[in-house]
């Protein structure tokens, strides 16, 4: 990933990216309004925007001595509780205790108050407040053990009604942090405001993301979120969390434009062709020594495991595991696939000799079910392993792989030598 510094400075040629340049400036100064310490909607927007650099130093830590000090009657009330949330997990400190023990005695008189108000004032509808107040439960998880399952059904509780998308977007995300393991769906299309846009944006590229969105999807929200923001269409912008939600999807898009001009399908190939290389650290220690280390590789699953942690930190976009649309009574599903790169990345295990003739005909069979009407995918990778070391069957399968359209790559590696043959198997899943 390629660090971008959003500043009015990014000078993006053309009269696109001076839009872009003169909304993003605007945007920055909306946040700085919030950026002084202990400030609710400043730590929420530090939140959002995690550890991107910007243009301004962050000030909203407020886990100090003297803030904690100037500020403790208020510390027990709901805002001031969200404060020590946002502060105890962002901002761990010599002052942690002293947050922590205003957490055990405000979070019990929260848990006495009707949440559901019928003049609508509760925390539930302040966005920066229920993340602020999901973040602290979580941190007193051992002071106060009933916090965290209290507020987990109030945020499943019917009557909760939320009066905006956005206020839907993070109660969503307030499930997420305390473990909600249910994923949600929601259509883009059905939304017009730019800023849940962005907060829609922000959730799904979140990682361990509770919202499902197809990559089609997801290029069109970024399409329309690009043009909001250049065009400023968000505004009139109150508050800084909402100019952060913009703000974190103007840098991911710039930054994914960024990588899209480094990163290629070539860059693919070279980092998978360098795979014998990386596995000379691949610890399988000899048996004479003391508590020997050994990884064994044993199945198809685990070269899976080995490509992901290859592949993985120069592709924010890898995808596990992606199910295709069905084809008449079978179903789909690739190893891996970059949705940036409309590339889909086929992985095989070959035991024996004898097994490259089946590997070429199961790719035969899946090429055409990969590449038909599976947008955004155009483009097919295939990386086989060779735990027989069979080399002089490599050419001839390569050479015949990439023969079929639109097979940008075949890459064959061998078993390393200081990695033994399994003498015992496991039971090979199906790929399909």
């Amino acid at each position: 990933m390629v660090p971008v510094t959003l500043t009015p400075e990014n000078n993006t040629s053309g009269p696109l990216g001076e839009l872009l340049a003169a909304q993003i400036a605007n945007l920055d100064r909306i946040i700085q309004q919030a950026n002084m310490t202990g400030n609710l909607d400043g730590l929420l927007a530090h939140h959002i925007l995690g550890k991107r650099r910007l243009a301004f130093t962050w000030n909203v830590d407020p886990m100090t001595p003297q803030w904690l000090n100037d500020n403790r009657h208020r510390l027990t009330h709901t805002p001031g509780l969200a404060i020590l949330g946002f502060g105890l997990t962002e901002y761990p400190s010599a002052e942690s205790q002293t947050g922590q023990q205003h957490l055990t005695a405000g979070l019990p008189i929260l848990m006495r108050k009707n949440p559901f108000h019928t003049d609508g004032v509760t925390f539930l509808n302040d966005p920066a407040q229920i993340v602020g107040i999901a973040l602290a439960v979580n941190i007193a998880q051992d002071s106060v053990p009933e916090a965290r399952p209290w507020l987990q059904q109030v945020l499943q509780d019917p009557r909760l009604h939320p009066a905006t998308e956005v206020l839907r977007l993070f109660q969503q995300h307030a499930r997420h942090i305390l473990g909600n393991p249910d994923r949600v769906r929601l259509d883009p299309q059905t939304i017009d405001d730019p800023v849940c846009l962005a907060g829609l944006h922000w959730l799904t590229t979140s990682p361990g993301s509770p919202i499902e969105m197809s990559p089609n999807e997801l290029r069109d929200l970024r399409r329309r979120l690009l043009s909001s923001i250049t065009l400023g269409q968000a505004e009139p912008i109150p508050t800084s969390w909402r100019a952060a939600l913009l703000l974190e999807a103007a840098a991911h898009m710039v930054t994914s434009s960024i990588d899209s001009l480094l990163l290629s399908r070539s860059h693919v190939s070279t980092l998978l062709s360098r795979f014998g290389d990386a596995m000379r650290r691949w610890r399988y220690d000899d048996n004479t020594i003391g508590h020997p280390i050994q990884w064994p590789i044993t199945e198809e699953r685990e070269i899976q495991d080995i490509l992901w942690m290859i592949l993985r930190p120069e592709f924010d976009d890898l995808v596990d595991e992606e199910t295709l649309r069905k084809l008449g009574h079978s179903s789909y599903r690739a190893d891996f696939a970059i949705p940036s790169l409309d590339l889909l990345i086929e992985v095989k295990y070959a035991r024996k000799a004898s097994d490259f003739k089946d590997i070429e005909k199961e790719i035969l069979e899946d090429h055409s079910a990969y590449l038909t009407d599976n947008a955004p995918y155009k483009k097919l990778l295939v990386f086989i392993y060779d735990e027989s070391a069979s080399v002089q069957e490599h050419g001839t399968t390569r050479n015949a792989l990439l023969k079929l359209p639109n097979v940008t790559d075949v890459i064959v590696v061998s078993r390393p030598s200081h990695v033994p043959i399994p003498t015992q198997r496991r039971r090979r899943p199906s790929s399909r």
